[in-house]
This record gives C-alpha cells, structure tokens and sequence, in this order.
C-alpha cells in the first residue's frame, strides 16, 4: 500500500521534472526566435526530460489509479 507521504513525494518529482522540462523548452523557444538551431545536446537535453516528465506522470496517474 502507497502511503500519502510517499504519493506527495511523487508529486514533487513529478512537478520538478516538469519544471526541468519547461526549462529546456524555453531555451529552444528563445534559440529559435533569434534565428538559431538548437544543437544536438540541447535537443538530447529536452528529449530526456520529457522522457522522465511522461515516465514519472505515468508512475504518478498509475499509483493514484490504485489507489482511488
């Protein structure tokens, strides 16, 4: 059983990665507005948060699912 320690927990991860997520994204935004291409890092950089964003939502939505 998830406790609600361990649910709030997951939450801050989850919205700390969103927060590294959209941080990437507005640096490709502000590079794109000034005419420049992202480099193959800031584009690997950005893929990974989001996988980590959509792998910790998905942890988060499946506990609370077994929960609720």
């Amino acid at each position: 059983m998830t406790t609600r320690i361990e649910i709030d927990e997951m939450r801050l991860r989850y919205e700390a990665a969103f927060e590294v997520y959209r941080l990437h994204t507005v640096k490709l935004i502000e590079h794109s507005k000034g005419g420049r291409q992202p480099t193959p890092q800031e584009l690997a950089a950005e893929e990974e948060a989001l996988y980590e964003l959509t792998r910790l939502r998905r942890e988060l939505l499946s506990t609370l699912a077994s929960i609720y």
